[in-house]
């Protein structure tokens, strides 16, 4: 059994239009949602579009939100997870790809930055930060992955088994955390190029305070401080 999870936060105009096109590629899929207590209704509109939600009352962040949902794939006994935004930026249309390539792999990541991938509409600033994260990931980490921050992925059970302790990273540096484990337990690794788009309905959820928390945490996990 394969699943998507999505995590949410007033993704209320993006994720009625995520879901159809999800199960277009995908219908066999079922698709987790995991919402931070949305004051838009996203919840409320997933559930109609017969999503399986999940509500967090007074617990926010990417990384939780991401920790929280693969538990309970394992839970419902799911194969294998997809992972991916709910703004749009990652197209459903890589999916099958994704599961395909996960027969052979324990983490596949929709990357940017192999051949064949490329960003569409990000700000300067946004492509040299990005860039920025990754050269420090593979420097301090030395991971030999192109795209470590990418959040568009498929686990098997037995990546998320790893990434489970991933237990300090509730932000943005999940996905940091989560590769770095899946590459120490000598687990495969394969990218997947892909087309990635800014959103173009709502609000980044990336501030200043994010990324600073996310440079700490990389830094922190190079030098053993942290799990």
């Amino acid at each position: 059994m394969r699943g998507v999870l999505v995590p949410t936060y007033n993704e209320a105009e993006n994720i009625k239009e995520l879901i159809p096109r999800i199960r277009q590629y995908l219908p066999d899929a079922k698709i987790i949602i995991v919402d931070d207590d949305s004051e838009d209704s996203t919840a409320e509109i997933a559930r109609k579009l017969d999503a399986i939600v999940f509500v967090r009352k007074g617990e926010k962040g990417l990384g939780s939100a991401l920790r929280f949902g693969l538990l309970k794939g394992l839970e419902l006994g799911f194969e294998y997870l997809a992972t991916m935004d709910a703004d749009l930026s990652h197209d459903p249309i890589y999916l099958p790809k994704m599961f395909e390539e996960a027969k052979k792999a324990d983490l596949v990541i929709g990357s940017r930055y192999i051949e064949g991938g490329k960003i569409e509409n990000w700000p300067l600033k946004r492509r040299i930060i990005s860039k920025g994260a990754n050269m420090l990931a593979k420097t301090l980490l030395r991971i030999d992955v192109k795209d470590n921050t990418s959040g568009y992925r498929v686990y098997s059970r037995n990546a998320i088994e790893v990434v489970k302790d991933c237990k300090n990273a509730d932000g943005y540096e999940f996905q940091i955390c989560a590769v770095y484990k899946v590459k120490r337990a000598r687990l495969r690794i394969v990218e997947v190029p892909i087309t990635f788009r800014d959103r173009s309905k709502g609000k980044s959820k990336l501030g200043s305070e994010k990324i600073l928390n996310w440079f700490v945490y990389v830094l922190k996990l190079s030098l053993g401080f942290t799990s």
